[in-house]
């Protein structure tokens, strides 16, 4: 394989993206610098939780540091900052249901974050940071917003993105700061009010465009760099994602397997403002697979140019018991609380919870997420079963 076009996805997930930040800190070493990581790639794309990652990366943190911010309640407190809206305390006490953080005191704790880049344009924070190519030209930055009055999906860029056959994407004019607030602002049970930038434009969280992982959108820019699919290899790092078996004969009692949901207004308005995070984000994966090629010519031990890193919060195939279970040593109580923790978890015992599970499944005790897998079985059709197996991949490919 000649030189490739390196793309890092960044999924998003609240505070669930400290995930990403150890899939790093294994693969680099904790005290490496975030433009050390970045100069390991063309460009990067993100979203919500991912955007934050991305920013700290920019902000040239070492990554031990990027994690320090999700695992200190204080900084994490200061962007999920409690809403100071009457009614909207009153629906959450009512309902459980309804918004629950400030979008007004985000940007603030954005930019206190990253004092040195925040408030630069993409395009002056990420000059100098050269990509691995070594073309002179300086890694590429994709973050996802989702416009909240053209009802349109927003792509901040740090370069321009375009052709001939394309059309034009041009460069976005805010700041890194403020990108990242608008990527990150999930609503309805999520933050009060779009966020509102200093373009007078409002925000919702990129996710809303289907883009929480946002490989397909990063593979497609990087298109109209190259101009050529096959060139492109992209590494996704997901934030945590819960898949549980359906139930086969005599399983129905399982804690281990999915059950039908429940309906009614409240809880499917629960389960329209969550599926954000679910399919098609999940089917990304496979898509930019396909596009780039469906595996051929991939050396081993990869089967594609596209990498999936991401825990699952799955049972694991007991062959001697016939039944599932939780991963190592978990208890059924531990697994059943995480797979339930919603994508804003805060709480100290719930942060740390996402954090111990992060190391199961680096030491490949807990199952990495495929491209693609029987969705009932959870059977592997493509992809890698875990995160070394993903990380040998990664390195095949690159």
């Amino acid at each position: 394989m000649g030189a490739k076009y390196r793309v890092l996805s960044l999924d998003g997930g609240g505070c669930w993206a400290l995930i990403q930040a150890k899939a790093l800190m294994a693969m680099y070493g904790k005290d490496t610098s975030g433009w050390e990581v970045l100069r390991e790639f063309d460009l990067v794309s993100a979203n919500s939780g991912g955007s934050i990652v991305l920013g700290c990366l920019v902000e040239d943190l070492p990554l031990s540091k990027i994690l320090d911010l999700f695992m200190d309640p204080a900084q994490r407190g200061a962007i999920f900052s409690p809403t100071k809206m009457i009614f909207d305390k009153f629906l959450e006490l009512l309902l459980g249901f309804g918004p629950k953080y400030s979008a007004e005191a985000k940007l603030s704790a954005l930019r206190s974050v990253l004092p040195g880049q925040g408030d630069k344009t993409l395009t002056d924070a990420i000059n100098g940071c050269l990509g691995q190519r070594g073309t002179g030209d300086p890694v590429r930055l994709l973050i996802v917003g989702f416009d909240y009055d053209r009802c349109a999906a927003t792509f901040f860029r740090s370069a321009t993105a375009g052709g001939p056959a394309y059309g034009t994407g041009a460069v976005s004019g805010v700041t890194l700061a403020e990108a990242i607030d608008a990527s990150t602002n999930a609503p309805v049970n999520y933050f009060d009010d779009p966020a509102v930038l200093a373009n007078g434009y409002r925000y919702w969280d990129g996710a809303i465009t289907g883009c929480n992982n946002p490989v397909l959108v990063g593979v497609t820019e990087a298109v109209t760099t190259t101009k050529e699919f096959t060139e492109v290899v992209a590494l996704s790092i997901g934030t945590g994602t819960v898949k549980l078996p359906w139930p086969q004969d005599g399983q129905q009692d399982s804690p281990y397997v999915a059950a039908p949901s429940k309906q009614g207004l409240v809880p499917d308005l629960k389960k329209l403002a969550g599926s954000i995070l679910d399919d098609p984000p999940d089917m990304a994966s496979f898509v930019a697979h396909v596009l780039t090629g469906s595996g051929a010519n991939v050396p081993q031990p990869a089967d594609s140019q596209i990498v999936r890193m991401s825990p699952m919060i799955s049972p694991v195939w007991d062959a001697g018991a016939n039944a599932w279970k939780a991963p190592g040593t978990m208890t059924e109580e531990a697994f059943t609380t995480l797979a339930q923790m919603p994508m804003d978890a805060l709480k100290p015992e719930q942060v740390q919870a996402i954090s111990d599970y992060a190391d199961l499944w680096l030491q490949d005790v807990a199952p990495n997420q495929p491209i693609r897998m029987d969705g009932d079985t959870l059977k592997l059709e493509l992809g890698q079963a875990t995160y070394s197996a993903a990380l040998a991949a990664w390195n095949a490919v690159k």
